[in-house]
């Protein structure tokens, strides 16, 4: 009997420590805005996911989401504040592969660690990224590109330090032995912006950020890291057909919340992201930007957060990549 008194206290102390999470996630989300944060300037890939996003969450949730960029130090500031955010369930960040994976193992110090204080409501989408470089630049081809580099320094722009971009840059390097001249920028738009004005000469970024101004004629397109080539640039090969493999690579987006957050509100954030993710005016937008999209479970997005920690890890290690 004296057992049986002692597991029900068990019991009803964690019905009492449950109840304020329960109460929480039963009156979400009519308390205040929701912000989702953005650890990048406006423009850039990262921000034009999350202003769709927040547009749909609004409708879904019938609660205003809104937008917050917080952007510098290759996303480390935006995604450390979420990671120090209440788990309200009003605090969310639109993250990528750079600030989430592979800039853990270039920063000397990273104020935060995504699998310990970050949960994942789910993967978002992928995004073909491409070597371009200004007209300017007497090269049409991949192969005239590195012969080129081999010659004379060129200058390459790095929309993020830590980014997917950056370490693919240092690769390129390894794998060619080009003369590259890292110059990092606080996201794609201000990169491409210098592209286009020729303040630097090539830039491996986010399909996205450029495909207007390739279209345009404004940049000349070299290659593509997706697997096969690109539906908007068929006629532009993928790196492993123009002879560097090394190269194939996808960043990623994730919408995250602070570790805490109730779980009743990530499952409800999960389930509403499948169907924004489903809807046809959302694909129609994603593939116009070279966007793929790319639903998960919350536990399928923070296996992938842990597996790219450790592939990025080693190719910092491999290449001796570092933070100038």
């Amino acid at each position: 009997m004296r057992m049986f008194a002692y597991a029900w206290r068990a019991v009803v102390a964690a019905l009492l420590c449950l109840s304020p999470i329960i109460a929480l996630a039963q009156g979400w989300p009519t308390q205040k805005p929701i912000r989702i944060v953005s650890a990048f300037p406006a423009g850039g890939t990262t921000d034009i996911l999350a202003r769709i996003l927040a547009q749909k969450y609004t409708q879904a949730l019938g609660q205003t989401v809104i937008v917050e960029n917080k952007a510098g130090a290759g996303g480390l500031i935006g995604t450390d504040a979420v990671a120090k955010a209440a788990p309200d369930g009003y605090t969310f960040l639109l993250g990528n592969s750079g600030a989430l994976a592979s800039g853990l193992s270039l920063f000397p110090s990273v104020p935060y660690d995504p699998t310990r204080d970050l949960v994942s409501v789910g993967l978002v989408a992928d995004v073909t990224i491409a070597l371009a470089v200004n007209p300017q630049v007497p090269a049409h081809t991949l192969a005239e590109l590195i012969q080129l580099g081999k010659t004379q320094q060129l200058s390459v722009g790095i929309p993020s330090l830590g980014s997917i971009h950056h370490l693919l840059i240092e690769q390129m390097k390894k794998d060619t032995g080009m003369k590259l001249i890292n110059v990092p920028y606080k996201g794609s738009a201000p990169a491409v912006t210098d592209l286009i004005g020729g303040v630097i000469q090539m830039d491996l970024d986010n399909l996205p950020a450029m495909i207007q101004f390739i279209k345009a004629g404004r940049l000349r397109a070299l290659a593509v890291g997706s697997n096969t080539r690109s539906s908007f640039l068929p006629d532009v090969p993928t790196f492993a057909e123009a002879g560097l493999p090394n190269l194939m690579a996808s960043p990623w987006f994730a919408l995250v919340a602070p570790a805490g957050t109730p779980a009743p509100i990530i499952q409800r954030m999960n389930a509403e992201l499948g169907n924004i993710l489903k809807m046809a005016d959302i694909r129609q937008s994603f593939e116009a930007q070279g966007l793929n999209t790319r639903w998960s479970t919350p536990a399928e997005a923070d296996e992938l957060i842990r597996t790219e920690i450790t592939r990025w890890s080693k190719i910092v290690k491999d290449t001796g990549a570092k933070v100038d």
